[in-house]
């Protein structure tokens, strides 16, 4: 059925291996340091949308708390550097009003 490719096989010898343990390494091994005037954010609050912009894309800025300060601040989406937390608040904030729906749905009479 399929046109047979050639096959090769990699031998390497034992003394050749490494063997990599992650659990070994530091915790924050893979992130960089932080440069002056650079904070880490610990968690994404809340969001306000703004004006569109010319091509159509609302602007939004985001209420984050930051590493070793009490006081959150808003900030430009495009000045924010963790896309994880965005994942994440953006992933928490689909799942809370899709609930709330719900929650309207099923108080609403006769449905």
């Amino acid at each position: 059925m399929f046109p047979e490719r050639p096959q090769s096989q990699l031998k390497v010898d034992e003394s050749d291996r490494v063997d990599f343990d992650e659990a070994l390494l530091p915790e924050d091994s893979w992130e960089g340091e932080l440069d002056d005037g650079e904070f880490e954010v610990t968690k994404i609050v809340d969001v306000r949308s703004g004006r569109k912009t010319r091509y159509g894309r609302v602007h939004r800025q985001f209420l984050v708390q930051w590493k070793g300060n009490s006081d959150p601040s808003w900030v430009d989406e495009a000045d924010l550097n963790c896309g994880a937390l965005l994942q994440e608040f953006d992933r928490d904030r689909i799942s809370r009003n899709r609930f709330e729906v719900m929650q309207t749905h099923e108080e609403e009479p006769g449905v």
